[in-house]
């Protein structure tokens, strides 16, 4: 599950293209630069991903494709079990991708479209294609059309089972749309769940041994991410009205609440990852949970870093792919765990 209400942020409108009065009127002034300059450094980096996104057609950027990557899930965590199974079935690995990009696609762009009023409202989100005006209602609904259509072409190529773990993602994504967003710890475990259908699809599309440890990990470590990002927006948020303002659900949070519920979830991932280490059909599965424990901790504490340290983002997927220590231990992980299969 995908968190829709997040700050993948659209293009800001170009020279040829004017702003809804209804925009110009009603978005808040830019946050004041906090004394210790954090805020105006997420204020920066915010700025500086817009521009990038910038050169990316409206209808494109839309569809959100640097939230794609998440979908790669259905791909890693078979190749965590069962890395053989996954390449004799890669073409279905593939078409189990397809498929909930397009579910994720159609979702983002039936988020954007019911929240695009409210969208207009926040320093950021008012740059997305539907808010300022660049993607009209009846052209984002066409859209919308068209990614239902892929994801039919390419779910009808999948196994029942599978099918049946997209359609409940799809029906879960739009409730999460319609109202279970507006809910604290409902809207964070909705997002978990998602991501955790996507590690089931994908066993089940390539008949890779099923590991709940693995599955439980995969929850409470995407939990623990949407809970960094909830409190990245509490903090960044300038006061509790305007929280509420842009956010219903984060009247539900604080920061100290946030803080605890990350490093309980920080144990029970690091729990969850070690049993599943554990009982892999691996003959040297004790050694392997031992020397790769310190990469786990690592991997977890630099996330609760960034986020402590405000030099999080509200895409924690980005934060991950873009942070060098984690880059470098993450291929690390990959080594230890490749070289495991040759002894």
């Amino acid at each position: 599950m995908d968190d829709q209400g997040g700050a993948a942020a659209a293009a800001p409108p170009g020279p040829g293209t004017s702003t809804p009065p209804a925009a110009s009127a009603t978005a808040p002034a830019e946050p004041a630069r906090a004394t210790d300059g954090s805020h105006g450094s997420l204020q920066e980096g915010t700025s500086r991903t817009t521009a990038r996104r910038s050169r990316l057609p409206a209808a494109l950027v839309l569809l959100r494709p640097r939230q794609w990557v998440k979908n790669v899930f259905v791909l890693i965590i078979p190749l965590a079990v069962d890395p053989a199974a996954l390449l004799h079935h890669i073409a279905w690995g593939l078409a189990t991708f397809a498929t909930f990009t397009a579910a994720s696609a159609a979702v983002y762009v039936l988020n954007d479209w019911l929240d695009r009023e409210q969208d207009r409202l926040h320093p950021v989100k008012r740059h997305r294609p539907l808010a300022s005006g660049q993607v009209g209602p009846l052209g984002a609904l066409l859209l919308g059309a068209g990614c239902l259509t892929t994801l039919a072409a390419c779910g009808a190529l999948l196994p029942p089972a599978v099918q049946a773990v997209t359609a409940a993602y799809v029906v879960l994504n739009l409730a999460y749309c319609l109202a279970l967003k507006h809910f604290p710890l409902v809207d964070v475990s909705v997002i978990a769940i998602g991501f955790a259908l996507r590690a089931l699809a994908g066993c089940l599309v390539v008949a890779a041994p099923f590991s709940p440890p693995l599955i439980i990990s995969v929850y409470c470590a995407c939990l623990l991410m949407a809970l960094g990002k909830r409190r990245h927006e509490l903090v960044t948020a300038d006061i509790q009205e305007r929280a509420a303002t842009q956010r219903p659900a984060l009247t539900g949070y604080s920061v100290s609440l946030l803080d605890q519920l990350m490093v309980l979830l920080l144990a029970v991932t690091l729990i969850s990852y070690e049993l599943f280490v554990l009982s892999a059909p691996h003959p040297h599965a004790a050694v392997l949970a031992v020397v790769t424990m310190p990469l786990a901790i690592f991997a977890l504490c630099r996330y609760l870093q960034l986020i402590a340290l405000h030099r999080g983002s509200e895409e924690p997927g980005h934060d991950v792919l873009t942070d060098a220590p984690l880059m470098i231990n993450g291929i690390l992980w990959l080594i230890v765990l490749t070289v495991s299969r040759f002894l």
